[in-house]
């Protein structure tokens, strides 16, 4: 069985790596479970193999994927299994739209176009599909209504994966991700990595400022339970999915606060400061508190039970 990871040297990448390695095995095309024999790790940045068991062929792709050569050359093999991870975030989306385009949906067409046999596809979507005026909870039935360039794309994304299935050229399923927690590294200059360096920061013995007031409450969860969903979504019999193909991973919603708290019971030493700042703030409180799925739990994707099990998540694979 041959399985492609795009955005394999991100840290969800790498995590989902790891786990594909230790488990194995997934469903294959026909409705069984097979050996994975060989794992495509595809990314635009410098990627490094694993170390695999026997029998398992770890390969790796560098190339900008918004390069048609270099996406030729990437599906010029067949493949039974794609997890599509790679895309260009908020912050560069908005900066660049006609680019974003070519990064976030452009290929995930060409990769349809070059499929074979009917392999499986699963796409990392977002929670920024929705937009406008939201409920405080927000689950797989509400319309997405996307208000950044980003949001936008990982919705025509879902409806292009939607379609192509319908037509039987992949069988795809598309999941919404939340606030993913804890992106090790430095603080990037986005919302959400603002949001995880509430977290990361003290327990890495650093002081940071909180941009939210400590009552903000955010949906999260971490890349261990995203990496859980993927696979079991992957696993899932297609009679299964929702009519759409989509749906929420399950998120626990949690006050910075509680944040704060969680960090100092785990042992951090660095010191967070509540300094609100009114433009996050406000890009914060548009966002749905609770995020959730109807569809989920029947399909053994579930959300975090505390911030503890999310640094604790973090804590383990840190090092990853």
């Amino acid at each position: 069985m041959r399985v492609i990871i795009t955005g394999a040297a991100g840290f969800l990448g790498r995590r989902l790596t790891a786990a594909l390695i230790a488990r194995g095995r997934l469903i294959g095309p026909g409705g069984a479970e097979e050996a994975i024999s060989e794992l495509l790790l595809c990314d635009i940045g410098k990627l490094s193999v694993p170390e695999a068991p026997a029998g398992l062929s770890i390969r790796t792709f560098q190339g900008d994927l918004s390069d048609p050569e270099r996406l030729a050359a990437l599906t010029a093999e067949p493949f039974d299994s794609l997890f599509h991870l790679a895309s260009q975030l908020t912050f560069h989306a908005e900066q660049d739209p006609d680019q974003a385009w070519q990064v976030n949906v452009a290929p995930l067409r060409a990769i349809i176009a070059a499929a074979r046999d009917c392999p499986r596809i699963v796409f990392a979507s977002s929670i920024a599909v929705f937009g406008g005026s939201l409920p405080p909870e927000v689950d797989d039935a509400l319309a997405p209504l996307p208000e950044t360039t980003y949001g936008t794309h990982k919705a025509v994304n879902e409806l292009i994966l939607a379609d192509a299935s319908r037509h039987g050229r992949v069988d795809a399923r598309s999941l919404r991700l939340p606030i993913v927690l804890i992106r090790p590294g430095v603080t990037q200059p986005v919302v959400s990595d603002r949001v995880a360096a509430i977290l990361r920061e003290p327990l890495e013995g650093r002081d940071t400022d909180a941009p939210l007031s400590a009552e903000t409450e955010v949906p999260v969860v971490s890349a261990g339970r995203v990496v859980a969903g993927l696979i079991a979504l992957h696993d899932v019999p297609a009679d299964r999915l929702p009519p759409k193909r989509a749906l929420n991973l399950p998120a626990l919603t949690v006050s910075v606060g509680e944040m704060i708290s969680a960090a100092s019971r785990a042992g951090g030493t660095g010191r967070v400061r509540v300094v609100p700042d009114d433009a996050m703030q406000a890009v914060v409180e548009g966002w749905p508190t609770r995020f959730v799925s109807r569809h989920a739990a029947g399909l053994g994707i579930a959300a975090d039970e505390s911030a503890d099990a999310i640094i604790a998540d973090y804590l383990d694979h840190r090092d990853i």
